[in-house]
């Protein structure tokens, strides 16, 4: 049996987790978590972080696996290329590669060389330069780490005031991802976009489309609520929008697997690039993605580990649906007393999963950032509105009860 090491088994390496156990792949885990959500899922798990580029290499020896792959998260996908460079396995993109994917300003400066629309922005190592920047360019601005992902550090500034705070959180997160920058960039007024494709003959290819429904709020800013197809666009825009994310790719030398871009589209009907991650998303996009065009990227993401190229360029493999929808529920923080709920949303129709990520006398942290969320629902219709009506019923059901925790509240 062919043994398979999936970096992380938090919510978003579940749907991964699963793909691999229905391939009758012997699968291994490895998270710091060791009630993480995908634990339950593998075959065999090991508490290690999913940083530790040595630990990991140690574990693929003393376990003999065959292959090692991960998605969803920039912190396991980091450390995942360095495994499979230093052992020489396959792996979808290239240390370098991912650099450029990662790091902000280098994210911000290849788009810039290659023509694309980007909002005005500068990397900035002082509050002094982000001042300047402020006085040039004007309020609000968004604030971000030049390393960081899901959202943490990242905030809009509407002054002064608000700039210094949220500089030094914002270079406290890079700092810890290695890199002490901090990114300021010009606000825009838009809908955000996902779009969720593979890299084929160097060129992305997209498989669907989702708006991006963020949580209301300044701080944390952009954390991700709802991916929903159909986009909403007329065919013309969002044919713009794809466009857009296979220039930001092709800019960064992003040649092949998966790869997820988030474009944001003005009242004007302009297109900015936000980012290009060479991986799959971290909200279950994929999932929505399977649903709306029949093609599963988990299984390509596999075939790549496996060097399997057939199912690497697997084609519609699934019926296709005219709405889709990947939810998440947003509860108080606090110690989880009890869950409630689940199996009843299930059992709607058109519901096709329903997951909490915190089981019972664990920890619902405030939601400070993407990682934080604590349950979700996906599931599809005949459109838009009843993929998301069905989502909704099924999130209703769903009873996450918590109670005030000293430890919770002092990590808010």
């Amino acid at each position: 049996m062919i043994r398979i090491l999936i970096v992380g088994c938090g919510f978003p390496q579940l749907s991964l987790v699963r793909a691999a156990g229905r391939r009758g792949l012997f699968v291994v885990g490895a998270d710091s978590n060791p009630r993480a959500v995908a634990v339950q899922h593998c075959d065999q798990f090991f508490e290690v972080s999913t940083s530790d580029v040595d630990g990991l290499c140690d574990l693929m020896q003393r376990v003999r696996a065959d292959a090692v792959t991960t998605t969803g998260s920039e912190m396991s996908l980091k450390a995942t290329a360095q495994v499979a460079a230093r052992l020489r396995l396959p792996f979808y993109v290239d240390p370098e590669t991912l650099r450029r994917c990662q790091e902000k300003d280098a994210m911000r400066a290849g788009y810039a060389a290659a023509g694309l629309a980007v909002p005005s922005f500068a990397p900035c190592e002082s509050v002094g330069q982000a001042r300047a920047f402020a006085q040039l360019r004007g309020y609000p601005l968004v604030v971000k780490p030049s390393r960081g992902w899901g959202q943490r550090g990242v905030a809009r500034v509407e002054d002064d005031a608000e700039l210094v705070g949220a500089f030094e959180e914002a270079r406290a997160q890079s700092a810890s991802a290695g890199l002490p920058l901090v990114v300021v960039e010009a606000w825009l007024e838009g809908r955000e976009y996902s779009v969720n494709g593979w890299i084929e003959g160097g060129r992305l290819v997209s498989y669907c489309v989702t708006e991006r429904i963020t949580v209301p709020g300044k701080r944390p800013l952009g954390v991700m609520i709802a991916e929903v197809y159909p986009s909403g666009l007329a065919a013309e825009a969002e044919a713009r929008v794809v466009v857009e994310a296979r220039r930001g790719a092709t800019a960064l030398g992003h040649v092949r697997g998966p790869c997820y871009s988030q474009v944001v589209r003005s009242a004007d009907g302009a297109c900015l690039l936000f980012e290009t991650a060479a991986r799959l998303g971290g909200g279950f996009d994929a999932d929505v993605t399977r649903l709306a065009s029949g093609v599963d990227l988990y299984d390509r993401v596999l075939g790549v580990a496996l060097g399997d190229a057939q199912l690497e360029g697997q084609g519609v493999v699934a019926p296709t649906h005219g709405g889709a929808i990947a939810k998440f529920l947003v509860v108080p923080p606090g110690l989880v007393r009890a869950v409630r709920g689940l199996d009843e949303a299930r059992a709607i129709e058109g519901v096709d999963d329903a997951e909490v990520f915190v089981p019972r006398g664990g920890r619902v942290l405030p939601l400070t950032d993407s990682a934080k969320r604590a349950a979700f629902a996906l599931a599809h219709g005949a459109s838009r509105e009843e993929a998301t009506a069905r989502a909704d019923a099924a999130l209703a059901r769903i009873r996450i009860e918590t109670q005030a925790d000293p430890a919770t509240e002092a990590s808010a």
